[in-house]
């Protein structure tokens, strides 16, 4: 990234540097900050929820990673966000893929739809039966796909389910870095939006945990770095690392004991009423499906 300052801001984005050849981009800047901004009287005045973004670049080509909200607050969006990607990969092929079908994660896909040099590397389950990307520049990868960005740089792919059916994530093998998307939350709560969703949840949380610990897959638990789909949220805790994963399998164990801490909240889905929360962890569930859940398990 010579050429740029730290952070740099061009439009409506600003990029953050994680490591060498891996950067963030976030959909927010100066004029628009991510999050919550609270006037003198403590109100909110303004809410970003802004929706990160993930630029790899290998040594033959260049991954992005998700697609930020549909940025109408920022008239030269599209523009912007081709440029900064441009100026990041070079002359880099770059392939373009998605952690899971949200509004929030798709925006900016016009950005490059009609871009006869972006090619799409889809998950393919996540997206059976939609049409969204170019059909003769889209090839829709199948679990636990890897695709080689040369120069030592492999990413390993991991379906999590629950926060919807096929969410992926995506590990930079050997760098002990993973790009989660919404599948384990970015810090305020992992979304679970039916009963359905949590107990997939749990088996999710399960399985991950052993990809960790599975030595074949390259990663050290001790020193990974979680990079959600809203890095913003996790400001107040600071860096996600593999001890939330563990905490979200903790959290679930209080669960079904009927001992986590809960708080009610709202939010624009009547079904997410409540905060269940251990440590790090928070899964944004439902007060009356968990109550069902602590009774369905056996008494000790």
């Amino acid at each position: 990234m010579s050429g740029f300052p730290q952070s740099p801001q061009i439009g409506p984005y600003t990029i953050h540097r994680i490591t060498e050849q891996v950067y963030r981009i976030e959909d927010a800047n100066d004029d628009n900050p991510s999050g919550a901004v609270l006037g003198e009287d403590g109100q909110m005045i303004n809410m970003n929820n802004c929706s990160d973004m993930y630029v790899i670049v290998g040594g033959d080509k260049a991954l992005l990673i998700d697609l930020s909200n549909d940025l109408k607050w920022h008239p030269a969006a599209a523009e912007s966000l081709h440029q900064l990607v441009s100026e990041l990969t070079g002359d880099k092929p770059l392939l373009i893929t998605v952690t899971h079908k949200h509004g929030d994660h798709l925006g900016m896909l016009p950005a490059f739809a009609e871009d006869p040099q972006c090619r799409f590397w889809i998950p393919g389950n996540e997206f059976s039966g939609t049409n969204i990307f170019p059909d003769q520049r889209t090839t829709y990868f199948e679990e636990n796909a890897s695709l080689d960005l040369g120069g030592g740089l492999v990413v390993n792919t991991l379906e999590v389910p629950g926060h919807t059916p096929h969410s992926t994530l995506f590990f930079l093998k050997g760098r002990n870095l993973v790009f989660s998307g919404d599948a384990i939350g970015s810090g305020s709560g992992v979304w679970l939006f039916n009963e359905e969703s949590f107990y997939t949840y749990i088996s999710s949380i399960d399985t991950l945990i052993s990809y960790l610990e599975d030595d074949a897959n390259g990663v050290e638990p001790a020193v990974l770095r979680i990079y959600g789909g809203h890095y913003w949220q996790c400001k107040a805790q600071g860096e996600l690392t593999a001890q939330y994963i563990y905490a979200m399998r903790t959290l679930i164990g209080e669960m079904r004991k009927g001992r986590a801490e809960a708080e009610e909240m709202s939010s624009f889905i009547k079904f997410l009423d409540t905060n269940f929360r251990y440590g790090t962890a928070t899964i944004t569930w439902n007060r009356e499906a968990a109550a069902k859940f602590t009774e369905s398990m056996p008494v000790e």
